[in-house]
C-alpha cells in the first residue's frame, strides 16, 4: 500500500499497488495544478492494468522463505476450485 498526505495528514493518493513511477506521475499532476479557491479536490478510484511478471513474482516469494511460497501455490488451487465451482 502506497500513501501520500499532505502536511496536516490529508490523503492525496492511496494505491494498493504501485510503483514509484506511477506515484512521481501523480505528484507532477499535482504541482502542475492550480491551488487557492479556484480548485477543489474530489474522491476517484481507478481501476489500471498491470503487467505481470510471474518470474518476479515468484523471486520475491522465495526472498520471504518456502512457506511463502506453498501459501501462494495453495492460495492459487483454492481460486481455481472456486473458478471451477462458480463455472457449473
Amino acid at each position: 500500500m502506497s500513501w501520500v498526505l499532505d502536511r496536516g495528514g490529508t490523503i492525496l493518493y492511496k494505491a494498493m499497488w504501485t510503483s514509484a513511477a506511477r506515484v512521481g506521475e501523480f505528484l507532477e499532476r499535482r504541482r502542475a495544478q492550480p491551488g487557492g479557491s479556484a480548485s477543489a479536490t474530489f474522491y476517484a478510484e481507478q481501476l489500471e492494468p498491470v503487467a505481470r511478471d510471474r518470474d518476479a513474482f515468484r523471486r520475491g516469494l522465495e526472498r520471504n522463505g518456502p512457506r511463502a511460497g506453498a501459501e501462494f501455490s495453495r492460495a492459487e488451487q483454492i481460486w481455481a476450485e472456486r473458478a471451477r465451482a462458480a463455472r457449473r
